[in-house]
C-alpha cells in the first residue's frame, strides 16, 4: 500500500524550506525591518521543520537553520562529537556571517545550540541561548541495535508529525512506506539519525559562562543546566510532553513570548541569577532518578534502550501516585461525615471548612502539583486541577481552594522568597492556614493602580497603613497578599510593592460586611503593621508587573466552571432535564475545556493579564448566567419558609442559593467584563490577525498554513459575482487541490488508502476553507458514488445531514473558520475606517459586541478540538449540546461583525457579505433538532 498524497503533500512542505547544498545557514524566515537574527539548530534527525510553528510567529526576526546535510558539515564525512559538529558548523559562516544574536535548539538540537554558543562567546559574540527541552545522558547509554534504530527513528518523525508513535515493521522499505519517504533520503535521514543518537549519547555539555533560558516540557525528565554555566539559568515549566511542546500552539505562544522578553545577556546581574534560582526552586515536576537522552524521551516507545524502560517506570509512578490520590478522595469524600462537614462549610460554619481542608490537606490533595520540599507531590498540575474539581464538586467553597493555593499559593511559589517559601506553603498545602488577597480599597475597586495603602520603611522594616475592601475569607485566613504603594513619585504604576501579611499581626482589623450571599466580604483596616523584609514578594517598586501576573493566575476561570456545574446539578435535581438547561449545559462544558487549557499558566513564570482575560471573560459570564437561570425560576421553586425551597434537600439548597447570591459578583471579582473586553481588544489592535490564526492552529499549524497558502490563490482566481454568490466552480477548484496535494487523503483510514492521521486534521481543513470565505470543498462524510473523492454534495456547502459526529464536526469547524473569517474582516475593517476623527476599531460601544464574539469562538474552538480528539468516547446529546452553542456563538459573531462592517458589508462586492451568506447557508445546520423541525 502507498500513500501517494502523503508524499505530495511532504513535497510541498519540502519546497518550502529547502535548503541549500553548500551552505550550513538556510533562510527560514526573513524579516524586512531590522529583526534580530535566530539561529535553529536541527534535531537528531536533521529536520527543520519542528520549528516551523515558532517561525511563523518570529515575523520580525531573521530566521535561520542548520541544515545537517551541507556539503561545508557533513562532506568531511561524519562528526567524533556534538562539539566537533558545532565547530564545522561555525566554520561554515565565514568571517562575514551574520552575527547571531540568540542560538535555540530543541532537543538534539539544543546541545547543538549551546555549543555553538559557547564557540560564538570564544570569538567575542555572546548570544543568548534558549534551550528547548535539552538534556544530557550523564551515563553510558547502550548502543541501539540496526532494528531498534529504525524503529526509534520511524518513531521520532512520527510523532513529530504528531501521530502515535504505533510503528511496528521490521523492514527499512516498510519504514519508508510509513513515512512515505523516497528510498534514497529515507536511508540518508536514518543514517544522520542514528550517527547523531550516539553522538549525544555520548555527549558531555562543554562548561561556560553563559546566560541561558531553559524551556522544559513537563511530563518530560530533564537535567540541572546550572551544573553546566556559571551564567544566569531560568527555567519555564510548560505543559505536555517532549514532542508537543513546538507543536502545541499555546506552547509556541509561550516561546515566543520568552523569545522576546528574556534578553539574558543584557541582564546577567547578581539580580537576575537570584531571580533565576527562584524561578527553579518554584517548578514543580518529579525529580527524576536519571535523564534520558534526547531522542529518546518518555513516550518514544523505543523497544530495549535502558532509558526508555525507565521513563516508562517514571511515568508509571506518576500514574500510580495520582490514582492513589484519587482513591483517597473518593474514600473521604463517600462519607455522612464529609457531606455534613460540606453542607456546615456551605454556612459558613468556619470550624467545618477548616476541619474539611485540612482533611484533603493531610492527604496531599490541596497541591499536589507543589515541590515534595514545599508540602507538595511533585506531581503534574493536570492532576491538581483534576482533584480541585473533585473535592469541589461535592459542594465545598472552592474560592477558599482558589484563593489559598491557585492565587497566593502559585504567586509565592513563582516569586516569593525562599524563607517565606518555606515558612507558608506547607502550611496551606496542608490545609493549616488559608490565605486570601487584598487590593481592592474604597477609592480603587477594580483601578489597582490607584490604591492609597501605603508601605513605608522604619528600622529596617515595612510598616503598613491602608484600608482594604470586598476581600473574602479574610475572617478565617491566616496570612493575605497586599498590595501597597511605596514610591510617592512616577507614573501610578509604579512604586507598587507586594507583600504577604500575617492577619494576626499587630494592627491588623477584620471586620465583616454582610452581603446577600452567604461568603461574607470584609474590611481590613491596616494601622501600622510591621511587615518583615522577607515577606516582601519580588523587587521593592515592581509589584504591578507581579501584580499583572498574579491577576492572570486568579483568572483561569476553573472556580467559575466547578460552580456552574453544580448549580446546573441542583437546577436538574428540582426542574428536572429541563429542554432549556440544553444550551446553559453545552456552554458550561465549553467553558470548562477553555478553563481547564487556561490552567497552563501555573506551570509559566511569565504570565500576563491577556494570558486568561478570554477564560475569566467567558467562565465568569457563563457561570452567570446559570445563576440568572436560578434567579428566573426562583420563586416558582415552592419556598415553604423564607429562604428555603420544599422538597430540597439541604445540598441542593445551598447550590439554588449560592447561584442566586452569588452570580452577580462573578463578573465583578478578579476584574470586571468591561475590564477583560478592554484587555482583549487592546491585544486584538496589535494581534487581531495572529489571535485569528491561533485558534485554527490548535488543529495543527503546518497543515492550516499550507491549506490557507495554497487554496487561497486558488479561490481567489476563480471570479464570481456577486462576491456573496455560490460558485460550484471554485467548489470544484478547491477540491481539486486538495487532491492534487493529498490532503483529502489525510484523514481517511489506512485501510481505505489514506493516511489515518484522525478527525483533528480532517477539522484542521475544514477550518481553513471557512476562514478563507469558500465553499466546504473537503469531504464531511463518505462521497456519494460516482462523486470525486474528498468531494460533497454538488449543490452546496450543507453537510448537515450526515448524523455521524465525524461529520457533524467537520462541519462545526466549516463554520467556526466562517466565523473567524468574518470577525477577522470586520476587525480589519475598523482598523482602517475613520468616523468623527477616530478609527472605529476605538470605539468601546461598537467594538465589545465582537470582542465578546471573538471570546465565545476561542471557548468553541477550544471544545471543538477536545471533542474531535476523543470522536470515539463523544456521545451524542453532548454533540448535540456543542452544536447550539456554536449555533449562538456564531450568530452573535455575525450580528456584531455586520454592525461593525455598516452599509458596506451588505453590498455585493464586499467580502463580508461573502462570509455572511456562507454562515446562513452553514448556521442553521448545527442546531440539528431545529433543522428537522423546520423542514
Amino acid at each position: 500500500m502507498t500513500h501517494d498524497g502523503g508524499e505530495r503533500l511532504n513535497a510541498y512542505l519540502r519546497t518550502r524550506s529547502a535548503p541549500a547544498d553548500t551552505s550550513s545557514l538556510v533562510e527560514l524566515g526573513r524579516t524586512t525591518t531590522a529583526g534580530r537574527v535566530v539561529l535553529f539548530a536541527h534535531p537528531v534527525g536533521g529536520s527543520l521543520l519542528a520549528y516551523q510553528p515558532l517561525v511563523r510567529r518570529l515575523v520580525d526576526h531573521r530566521c535561520l537553520g542548520l541544515d545537517a546535510t551541507a556539503r561545508a558539515v557533513a562532506g568531511a564525512g561524519p562528526a567524533g562529537s556534538v562539539q566537533e559538529l558545532a565547530r564545522r558548523h561555525v566554520e561554515s559562516f565565514g568571517e562575514h556571517g551574520p552575527r547571531i544574536d540568540v542560538v535555540c535548539g530543541w532537543s538534539f538540537g539544543g546541545a547543538l545550540a549551546w555549543e555553538i554558543a559557547c564557540l560564538l562567546a570564544e570569538r567575542g559574540e555572546r548570544p543568548e541561548v534558549l534551550l528547548l527541552d535539552s538534556t544530557w545522558a550523564g551515563r553510558a547509554v547502550p548502543v541501539w541495535t540496526p532494528t531498534e534504530a529504525l524503529r526509534g527513528f520511524v518513531q521520532d518523525a512520527l510523532q513529530l508529525g504528531g501521530q502515535e508513535a504505533g510503528f511496528t515493521a521490521g523492514t527499512v522499505e516498510e519504514a519508508a512506506a510509513r513515512l512515505d519517504m523516497d528510498p534514497e533520503v529515507f536511508a540518508e535521514r536514518l543514517a544522520l539519525f542514528t550517527h547523531n543518537r550516539r553522538l549525544v549519547c555520548e555527549w558531555q555539555p562543554t562548561p561556560g559562562d553563559l546566560d541561558l533560558v531553559s524551556v522544559r516540557a513537563a511530563e518530560s525528565l530533564t537535567s540541572d543546566w546550572r551544573t553546566v554555566t556559571t551564567g544566569a539559568v531560568h527555567l519555564h515549566d510548560l505543559p505536555g510532553d517532549h514532542y508537543g511542546l513546538l507543536g502545541d500552539s499555546g506552547n509556541a505562544a509561550a516561546i515566543e513570548r520568552i523569545l522576546r522578553e528574556h534578553r539574558t545577556t543584557a541582564t546577567a546581574t547578581a539580580t537576575a541569577t537570584a531571580t533565576a534560582t527562584d524561578t527553579d526552586t518554584a517548578t514543580a515536576g518529579p525529580a527524576p532518578a536519571s535523564v534520558p537522552a534526547p531522542g529518546v524521551h518518555v513516550g518514544a516507545g523505543a523497544v530495549g534502550p535502558e532509558e526508555a524502560v525507565e521513563g516508562t517506570e517514571a511515568e508509571k509512578a506518576v500514574e500510580a501516585d495520582g490514582a492513589a490520590l484519587h482513591t483517597a478522595l473518593a474514600k473521604l469524600v463517600d462519607t455522612p461525615h464529609w457531606r455534613d462537614l460540606v453542607v456546615r462549610s456551605r454556612r459558613m460554619d468556619p470550624d467545618a471548612i477548616a476541619e474539611a481542608y485540612r482533611e484533603l490537606g493531610r492527604r496531599g490533595l490541596l497541591a499536589p502539583d507543589w515541590p515534595r520540599e514545599f508540602g507538595g507531590g511533585g506531581l503534574p498540575t493536570r492532576l491538581a486541577i483534576e482533584l480541585f474539581e473533585g473535592f469541589c464538586s461535592t459542594g465545598l467553597p472552592d474560592l477558599v481552594h482558589a484563593l489559598t493555593v491557585q492565587i497566593v499559593g502559585n504567586f509565592v511559589l513563582k516569586s516569593g522568597s525562599e524563607r517565606l517559601k518555606r515558612e507558608l506553603l506547607p502550611r496551606l498545602a496542608g490545609g493549616e492556614e488559608f490565605s486570601t488577597v487584598l487590593y481592592s480599597e474604597p477609592r480603587a475597586g477594580s483601578d489597582l493602580a490607584a490604591l492609597r495603602t501605603r508601605a513605608e520603611r522604619r528600622d529596617g522594616r515595612y510598616v503598613l497603613n491602608g484600608v482594604k475592601v470586598f476581600s473574602i475569607y479574610s475572617d478565617i485566613s491566616g496570612s493575605a497578599l497586599v498590595a501597597a504603594r511605596t514610591g510617592r513619585d512616577g507614573h501610578k504604576y509604579e512604586g507598587i510593592t507586594l507583600f504577604v501579611v500575617d492577619l494576626a499581626a499587630a494592627g491588623v482589623t477584620v471586620e465583616l460586611v454582610e452581603t446577600v450571599q452567604r461568603e461574607r466580604m470584609c474590611r481590613v483596616r491596616l494601622q501600622d503593621v510591621e511587615v518583615e523584609d522577607w515577606r516582601r514578594v519580588g523587587e521593592e517598586g515592581r509589584g504591578w508587573a507581579l501584580l499583572d501576573g498574579a491577576l492572570a493566575i486568579e483568572r483561569t476561570g476553573i472556580d467559575h466552571v466547578v460552580r456552574a456545574a453544580r448549580w446546573l446539578r441542583a437546577l436538574r435535581a428540582t426542574v428536572g432535564r429541563s429542554p432549556g438547561l440544553e444550551r446553559l449545559e453545552g456552554q458550561v462544558e465549553c467553558a470548562t475545556t477553555l478553563a481547564r487549557a487556561a490552567t497552563e499558566v501555573f506551570l509559566r513564570a511569565d504570565v500576563r493579564a491577556i494570558d486568561t482575560a478570554v477564560a475569566k471573560l467567558y467562565t465568569s459570564e457563563t457561570c452567570q448566567q446559570v445563576g440568572h437561570e436560578v434567579l428566573r425560576r426562583w420563586s416558582t421553586l415552592g419556598r415553604t419558609a423564607p429562604g428555603r425551597t420544599a422538597g430540597v434537600d439541604d445540598l441542593v439548597h445551598e447550590e439554588l442559593f449560592s447561584g442566586l447570591t452569588e452570580s452577580p459578583g462573578l463578573t465583578l471579582s478578579a476584574g470586571t467584563s468591561e475590564m477583560m473586553l478592554s484587555t482583549i481588544a487592546a491585544d486584538l489592535k496589535e494581534e487581531y490577525e495572529r489571535r485569528c490564526l491561533a485558534v485554527l492552529h490548535r488543529f495543527g499549524g503546518e497543515l492550516v498554513d499550507t491549506v490557507l497558502e495554497v487554496l487561497g490563490p486558488v479561490g481567489a482566481a476563480v471570479r464570481v459575482e456577486p462576491l456573496f454568490a455560490h460558485s460550484p466552480a471554485r467548489r470544484t477548484a478547491l477540491a481539486e487541490t486538495l487532491a492534487d496535494l493529498g490532503l483529502d487523503g489525510l484523514e481517511r483510514p489506512e485501510e481505505e488508502g489514506g493516511l489515518g492521521l484522525g478527525l483533528t486534521v480532517g477539522c484542521a481543513i475544514a477550518l481553513g476553507l471557512g476562514y478563507l470565505g469558500y465553499e466546504n470543498a473537503y469531504r464531511s462524510c463518505r462521497p456519494a458514488p460516482g462523486s470525486a473523492a474528498g468531494v460533497g454534495p454538488a449543490d452546496g456547502d450543507s453537510h448537515g445531514g450526515c448524523a455521524a459526529p465525524e461529520c457533524r464536526l467537520r462541519h462545526a469547524a466549516y463554520a467556526l473558520g466562517l466565523g473567524l473569517g468574518l470577525f477577522r474582516t470586520a476587525w480589519e475593517y475598523a482598523s482602517a475606517r475613520e468616523q468623527f476623527d477616530r478609527k472605529l476599531v476605538d470605539f468601546d460601544a461598537l467594538m465589545f459586541p465582537l470582542v465578546r464574539g471573538y471570546a465565545e469562538l476561542n471557548a468553541v474552538g477550544t471544545r471543538l478540538h477536545e471533542l474531535a480528539e476523543h470522536v470515539a468516547e463523544v456521545d451524542g446529546e453532548a454533540l448535540g449540546r456543542f452544536e447550539l452553542v456554536a449555533q449562538d456563538a456564531l450568530v452573535r459573531v455575525v450580528r456584531a461583525a455586520m454592525q461593525v462592517l455598516g452599509a458596506q458589508g451588505i453590498t455585493e462586492w464586499s467580502v463580508g457579505s461573502r462570509f455572511y451568506m456562507k454562515c446562513a447557508e452553514s448556521i442553521g445546520f448545527l442546531d440539528r433538532e431545529g433543522a428537522a423541525a423546520g423542514g
